[in-house]
């Protein structure tokens, strides 16, 4: 048997004290989030994989990454993985993708791009979704450059992300390390689909 109640005000019967629904404390209009299921607390997810070997040349994934391990880095989640340069994802989601470049042109200038693209059909088909570009001057200098997009990931099994690299002209390099971030791509978890 059930039974309902049906009122407009709930009121502490002390000032301050709180009142208290199924072990649940509402005080001050305020209800502690870990004491509900199904609310999202924002960001749900955050990861980063950075790219460890410099590559000069067109490159279709970039493959090399690791998740950083320098003192105090770490990842919140781990809905993203990375096999042979394609990303994957454990769960359906509005993700924001960013890839973070540092192009570094040693001698002659020259221009380059790297490219976010996404799959609906596990590979079959690539669509660029989002693009940098730099051009630089020779004579060791070095930009960074990023390139953002969301996507709606509804299919875990066919929706994938890669990231390539277009090599135009001169000695422009994407610069890797394994020791500290410099090129680099950063998965965030907005909220559900």
């Amino acid at each position: 048997m059930s039974s309902e109640i049906k009122v407009d005000t709930i009121s502490e019967k002390t000032s301050a004290a709180g009142v208290t629904i199924d072990g649940v404390l509402v005080k001050d209009g305020a209800i502690a989030s870990s004491y509900i299921s199904g609310l999202s607390s924002g960001l749900e997810a955050a990861q980063q994989f950075r790219l460890t070997t410099t590559v000069s040349a067109d490159t279709t994934p970039i493959t090399a990454y690791e998740v950083p391990d320098t003192s105090n880095q770490g990842n919140l989640g781990s809905l993203v993985s990375v096999s042979s340069g394609v990303f994957s994802f454990s769960e359906t989601g509005f993700y924001e993708v960013e890839f973070i470049a540092y192009y570094y042109t040693p001698n002659s200038s020259g221009y380059a791009s790297v490219f976010i693209q996404s799959t609906l059909d596990d590979g079959s088909n690539w669509t660029t979704i989002a693009n940098n570009y730099h051009e630089g001057a020779g004579g060791y200098t070095g930009a960074y450059n990023s390139n953002k997009v969301i996507v709606d990931i509804t299919d875990v099994s066919q929706q994938k992300i890669r990231i390539n690299y277009d090599f135009g002209s001169g000695s422009i390099q994407l610069r890797g390390d394994t020791s500290t971030n410099t090129s680099n791509v950063v998965f965030k978890k907005l909220g559900d689909t």
